[in-house]
């Protein structure tokens, strides 16, 4: 009996419940990792600021106010720094780049959305304005010019190329210039994209917009009146490399803005400024190194074809790169080169540099306080930048600063040049310190001390440039920083 009592008890005990441990499932781990990623997103100090690959400053968080706040613009501005600043940005699209490659390979390749742009109206020529010779500027004579390899001739300079391309004969005085750009010989033809890649290089799209370009020419004029009588305005358009050394006809099919017209219109539109002739310039050289592979920028080869145009016009003798100091940096991996998804057939860049001759100093002011007895930091005339590949461009200037100030000792008749202009111009203000004593050179996105006509009187201004890409020319940004400026 008493063995019975017992298996019913334990029985009894068997059916008692027993404490269980947690248990953590599939969806318990998911929620878990959520929550520690959305923690790590949102990580401050994990978040970059800048994209090497893409050579840009990325989205800052939005500074709080509480009129964005109320208009609902406060968040959405959160919504684009979060996804432009995501960790890892650069390894991401790398990755992704990298998974593209395995799609295939081809000679023609482009990437991404164009622009919408606008047919280009048919220029209608104005009295383009003669510069009269400033007070330092000598008369111009019929003497022979002298040649980027320092020859004096009255032909067009000869060429100096890139270590390993074939140079390009001069034509006759009735013959076509050769065509030493990019020979397209793939007939399909793929016409959606912002970056082009061919070969070894890669291309950006060109557009254009008729009320931007209105405003620029607007300005310029602008800046001539205001200056009237005191010194000259001279306009400096940069075009693209896709204008310079693409065939029209190819540029067409894929839709690309004819940038020469666009160049023809906005100097027809010059009443009281000089506007100078940068496609002719570069055109008969577009089989010479003018244009780096990789990057947006042209190179300095291509900058003295133009400054020599420029001088012609102002009644300068150009001074031949063979009086200038090579410096050589490579290799150079520029701001297009990781928006090409095959980036691994691109050939690296090199940066060719030229120090001016003479008793020439440089001088960076980085906060825009600039005064006759404080002209900043000197600095090297080229910077040799050993830390990063990508970065070789900033050899010219250390980078783009408020203000930077040439002095040329050799030159004591108080001449002074101001260049405003934005990256592009960097390589192009070296030459200028051939002419005047002081070369002035703004980046007009950076300074902000004094107006145009501020700074012309304070620095006894003789000549003015303005040197501005045809994208940066073409914004809405640029245009409005112009505007504030010219006044």
């Amino acid at each position: 009996m008493r063995d019975e009592k017992k298996t019913r008890a334990a029985s009894r005990e068997g059916l008692r419940p027993r404490k269980r441990k947690p248990y953590i499932g599939p969806a318990a781990l998911f929620f878990i990792a959520l929550a520690l990623v959305t923690a790590l997103a949102w990580c401050l100090p994990l978040r970059p600021a800048v994209s090497q690959k893409e050579k840009r400053e990325l989205e800052r968080f939005p500074a709080f106010s509480l009129t964005a706040l109320g208009d609902g613009s406060y968040f959405e501005q959160i919504g684009v720094w979060f996804s432009d600043t995501f960790p890892g940005r650069d390894l991401w699209i790398e990755a992704a780049q990298s998974i593209e490659r395995l799609h295939g390979s081809s000679d023609i390749v482009i990437y991404g959305d164009t622009e919408t742009s606008q047919a280009v109206p048919v220029a209608v020529p104005t009295a383009a304005p003669t510069p009269e010779p400033s007070a330092s500027t000598p008369a111009p004579t019929a003497a022979p010019v002298q040649t980027a390899a320092g020859e004096e001739t009255t032909a067009e300079p000869e060429t100096t190329e890139e270590p390993g391309q074939t140079p390009v004969p001069e034509p006759e005085e009735d013959e076509e210039p050769a065509w030493g750009g990019v020979v397209i010989e793939e007939e399909d033809l793929v016409t959606t994209g912002a970056v082009i890649q061919i070969g070894d290089r890669v291309f950006e799209y060109s557009y254009f917009s008729q009320y931007y370009c209105d405003r620029y020419a607007a300005n310029m004029n602008r800046a001539a009146q205001l200056l009237a009588g005191k010194c000259r305005v001279f306009s400096v358009f940069l075009l693209k490399s896709t204008t310079l050394l693409l065939p029209r006809d190819y540029r067409d099919q894929i839709g690309c803005a004819p940038e020469e017209d666009i160049l023809e219109y906005v100097n027809s539109q010059l009443v009281d400024a000089v506007g100078i002739d940068t496609y002719n310039s570069l055109l008969p050289h577009n089989g010479e190194y003018i244009y780096f592979r990789t990057d947006h920028h042209w190179t300095a080869l291509g900058a003295w074809y133009v400054y020599a145009e420029w001088a012609r016009q102002a009644g300068f003798e150009p001074v031949g790169l063979d009086q200038y100091r090579e410096i050589v940096q490579e290799p150079f991996y520029g701001s297009l080169f990781y928006k090409a998804n095959q980036s691994n057939r691109l050939v690296p860049d090199t940066v060719y540099a030229y120090e001016p001759p003479g008793d020439v100093h440089l001088f960076l002011e980085l906060n825009g306080k600039d005064s006759l007895t404080n002209r900043g930091f000197e600095n090297d005339l080229v910077t040799i930048v050993k830390a990063s590949s990508t970065d070789k461009y900033m050899c010219f200037l250390a980078g783009d600063h408020p203000l930077c100030t040439f002095i040329n000792n050799d030159i004591t008749d108080g001449s002074a040049c101001l260049i405003v202009k934005n990256s592009q111009g960097n390589p192009f203000c070296y030459y200028f310190t051939q002419h005047y004593q002081y070369v002035y050179v703004i980046d007009y996105r950076k300074y902000n001390r004094r107006s145009l006509t501020g700074f012309v009187d304070y620095y006894d201004i003789d000549d003015v440039v303005f040197c501005f890409s045809s994208g940066q020319a073409q914004s809405n940004g640029g245009n409005q920083l112009i505007t504030q400026f010219v006044r």
